[in-house]
């Protein structure tokens, strides 16, 4: 569909980006007939093509013009004129005047040939014409009051004198007036404009108006061709008591409330709106193919829509936006719904202006910018126009509305406008959010009006089209909800805008004027709350260095600081501190987890957020927010529990890496936990783990299998296995990590003792072995993880449970540990075959290198070292290695321990004091 843009074409003026007179909206009677008003206003042939022959106009033409051409049926002497929708009183009045000063030449004008066929008149009577305008009148020579004015208008200085020199002071009699008919010799016609304004001005001579006016009523009921037509306000709101008294009074005499000239139709509506603000509509057809693509999206949608406009036939639905076109039916229809009540909104004068000044920064701007919109819907009302903006809230009658539109709807760094940007990829790119506002503010009538507000069907019809659908809308509402200063909820889906701020605004002025220091204290708190509720592993929080860190063989997660930065540095360094322990290399190292955030800004943010709710809430409840709405202490409440909902969640998706240390690669390896949330876990640990698990980098329980296949080539001889070297195992790196190792193990261990698989032993030493369990039930409570107990081959279980029953070993079974003969060791031994030189093949010259190396290895490098150099020499012929210990201890079980360890790893002598 075409935007209405480039279909219709508005008036010059508005084309051009200039505004449209004033005056021409705010035209007097009196300066139509004096030659002052506008041109479009004095020339009857321009008048007239501007001007729409609504039901309501036809009728109060037809009721006059009828009478001064003689006929009595359904006519009236005297009438009286409340307001109209584009046109008004001052316009109806000014058709009567350009009709029957024209007499039959009128015919000529545009739409007079269908209102002579509309109300059986042949011809337009022709008839003298007085008019008194209460603004404008002042008293001159000769015309010291309104009578002696207006029988000066009619009959000249004959009429003056006819009325006599008493007239200066009272006023004339009905006899008189019905002299003064006479002497025109003529159908009359006396119309009133702004009358109670003259009363005002004039408060000593209202007796005798009233007594002109209720004589002059009475002369024109007895006349055969005269009418008057008073034009009286409608509400009282517009006039003082005592004026509204006279209204009262002057209403009664008149004698005959005419029916409001108000069109009601959106066909009547568009068509004025037509005439006074467009040069021509456009095309037919592409009205057609607009007003077609509309109603099949409005009826697909009717029960989400509000009945009043979707509760039709889709072809009743068509016609009405046809005949509204380039107009949105809501756009039009929104002032009489919501506005028509306010006390200072004028539906003439105001609208017309209101309306021209949109249409030209709508039509500026939909060129500039691309715009799409077929219609012109309220969400295109440009609010960021400063002069547009004026007008509104002039309409409105409050300016204490303009923050409203400055902080939630079209300022510069509005809500609506930040939400497109943040939304630029998608809705952002047809300004959703901003139209949404817009519609808002016009369908919940400016916060004026506390029982009329904007509902979700209101919305999604006036912005709804083909293009977008209406679950858009609700989600642009929503989120303009949850951002503006002065958006309100009334209901379970309606809003309307105020001047007074939400507490929203109070929560953004304290987030404002947080304090950073405490803001860092309390984010980091809270990053300790979250993972210590329920937690599943050990926690180390924030170290500053490897020695806070804790060396034990458990699973324990590391979490670095909120803010903290992940590079190659980071990296670098996390690695030297998982493989050293400050001053030792560390035992453990594949004990540890590094829980490292991605992108904190957000975290902060949350954390921001629910401070600023949690001190709003503290000076609710303290008074110092003066009196609060239920509405927007429920609010709060809301706002609090879902702010700490969102601080928890962020906590969970910072949090979305890991590093965990890979003894065969010998460096950190990275595990992504993607997107976590608090929904797929009791706790942001146990999510951690299950995530582990799932990548098979962690497990609950092993088997004997296992082991038996990862069992230390060193220990294979001996057939033992410390259960504390057997536990550290599986927190080097090396082996799968288990999450609850000791339990795990003690499980493995008794089902594997009970069916043979392993033994048990228990003694000082390896070769020193007091109770040894094999094919039996064994008490958990035997197992104990230290240097002292032992796992067992079945070979050496069989042995040592032999051994510690008494018995003989059979014959050649020897004690690992133990050792044969020397002297049988010695006939057993076997050289290695020398190698073989390899003739021929271009290769028997290439010879081996021998390379030699030797230096000092700092703490930090012990273990990267055996990683990274050594493990590269184990395919190499003839390595020999040779290390010197020399080191301060402190205390005995150091030593005791490092010649355990050196035991188990089959490595001969042990450490001793130096002399």
């Amino acid at each position: 569909m075409e935007p209405w843009y480039k279909v219709a074409v508005p008036r010059k003026e508005l084309r051009e980006g200039r505004s449209l007179d004033p005056s021409e909206f705010a035209v007097h009677l009196d300066q139509i007939v004096n030659g002052t008003a506008p041109e479009e206003y004095i020339d009857p042939v321009k008048f007239f093509a501007r001007t729409y022959f609504s039901r309501a106009l036809v009728e109060h033409c037809g009721m006059v013009l009828r009478r001064l051409a003689g006929e009595t049926v359904n006519t009236a002497p005297n009438l009286s004129l409340l307001t109209q929708f584009g046109g008004g009183k001052t316009h109806t009045l000014a058709t009567l005047y350009h009709l029957v000063t024209s007499g039959p030449r009128a015919q000529e004008y545009d739409g007079v040939g269908e209102l002579l066929k509309d109300i059986g008149l042949p011809m337009v009577p022709k008839a003298r014409v007085a008019v008194f305008v209460g603004n404008a009148w002042d008293p001159e020579e000769g015309r010291e009051n309104p009578w002696l004015d207006l029988a000066w208008q009619l009959a000249g200085d004959a009429g003056r004198r006819l009325l006599g020199d008493e007239a200066r002071n009272s006023a004339p009699g009905t006899a008189i007036l019905q002299k003064l008919f006479q002497l025109v010799n003529e159908p009359v016609l006396i119309l009133f404009d702004e009358t109670l304004n003259y009363l005002g001005r004039y408060p000593h001579q209202a007796e005798q108006f009233y007594s002109f006016i209720q004589n002059l009523t009475s002369a024109l009921t007895a006349a055969e061709r005269a009418v008057g037509v008073f034009s009286l306000p409608a509400s009282p709101t517009e006039m003082s008591a005592s004026l509204y008294e006279w209204q009262t009074r002057l209403t009664k005499v008149v004698g005959r409330v005419g029916k409001p000239v108000l069109a009601t139709e959106p066909e009547e509506i568009s068509e004025i709106i037509r005439r006074r603000l467009f040069e021509d509509p456009g095309s037919k057809n592409i009205q057609r193919l607009v007003a077609r693509h509309f109603a099949r999206w409005v009826f697909e949608r009717r029960d989400r829509l509000p009945p009043e406009f979707a509760n039709f036939p889709e072809e009743a639905i068509r016609k009405r936006f046809e005949v509204c076109y380039p107009f949105h039916p809501s756009t039009l229809t929104v002032f009489q719904r919501k506005w028509q009540s306010l006390p200072t909104f004028q539906q003439t004068r105001g609208t017309l202006a209101m309306l021209g000044l949109w249409i030209a920064q709508a039509y500026r701007e939909g060129y500039k910018r691309v715009w799409r919109e077929p219609l012109i819907t309220l969400g295109s009302a440009p609010l960021y126009d400063r002069e547009f903006r004026s007008k509104i809230l002039e309409q409105l009658g409050e300016t204490r509305l303009e923050p409203a539109i400055e902080f939630d709807i079209a300022g510069d760094n509005a809500h609506a406008v930040a939400l497109d940007k943040e939304f630029a990829d998608t809705v952002g790119k047809i300004r959703l959010h901003q139209r949404v506002a817009a519609a808002l503010f016009f369908e919940s009538c400016g916060g004026m009006a506390p029982d009329k507000a904007a509902t979700l069907p209101d919305l999604r019809f006036a912005l709804g089209d083909p293009d977008t659908e209406t679950t858009l809308i609700d989600a642009a509402v929503q989120a303009l909800a949850g951002r503006c200063y002065f958006l309100r909820s009334v209901g379970t889906s309606a809003w309307r805008f105020g001047y007074t701020p939400t507490l929203r605004k109070v929560h953004a002025d304290r987030k404002a004027a947080l304090d950073p220091d405490s803001v860092e204290r309390q984010l980091q708190e809270i990053v300790r709350q979250v993972f210590r509720e329920k937690a599943q592993v050990g926690l180390c929080f924030y170290p500053n260095e490897p020695g806070t860190i804790p060396d034990t063989p458990a699973i324990t997660l590391v979490v670095l600081p909120p803010d903290a930065e992940f590079t190659d540095a980071l990296r670098e360094q996390l690695a030297n501190w998982t493989i050293s322990n400050g001053q030792t290399p560390r035992q453990y190292p594949g004990a540890l987890l590094w829980a490292v955030p991605e992108g904190g800004f957000g975290l902060r943010t949350a954390v921001e957020d629910w401070l600023a709710w949690q001190i709003t809430a503290r000076d609710a409840e303290q008074g110092l927010l003066g009196e609060i709405d239920p509405h927007d202490l429920q609010t709060l409440r809301t706002e609090l529990r879902q702010a700490k909902d969102v601080v928890e969640e962020r906590v969970w998706t910072v949090y979305n890496r890991l590093l965990l240390w890979n003894g065969k690669e010998g460096a950190l390896q990275p595990v992504g936990l993607k997107q976590m949330h608090p929904s797929e876990a009791q706790s942001i640990t146990g999510a951690i783990l299950a995530r582990l698990r799932q990548e098979g980098l962690l497990n609950r329980e092993v088997g004997a299998s296992y082991v038996e296949r990862h069992w230390p080539p060193s220990l294979k001889e001996a057939g033992t296995w410390p259960l504390a070297g057997l536990r550290a195992a599986f927190f080097q790196g090396h082996l799968t990590r288990l999450e609850k190792a000791e339990d795990a193990l003690r499980q493995m261990i008794l089902r594997a003792v009970k069916h043979g698989i392993f033994g048990l032993g228990v003694g000082k030493g390896a070769t020193q072995l007091d109770r040894v369990w094999f094919q039996e039930e064994v008490d958990p409570a035997e197992i104990v993880f230290d240097y002292e107990t032992f796992l067992l081959l079945p070979s050496r279980a069989k042995i040592e449970k032999l051994r510690t029953a008494g018995e003989e070993l059979p014959p050649g079974v020897v004690v690992p540990g133990q050792g044969p003969d020397p002297g049988q060791a010695r006939a057993t031994e076997t050289s290695l075959p020398e190698p073989e030189s390899q003739p021929g093949g271009g290769l028997e010259d290439v010879k081996p290198s021998v390379l030699q190396w030797r230096g000092h290895i700092p703490r930090d490098k012990w273990n990267l070292f055996g990683h990274r150099v050594l493990a590269r020499l184990g395919s190499s012929e003839n390595v020999t290695i040779e290390v010197t210990i020399r080191a301060k201890v402190e205390g005995p079980s150091v030593k005791q321990q490092i010649n355990v360890a050196l035991q188990e790893l089959g490595l001969e002598g042990e450490l001793t004091k130096d002399s």
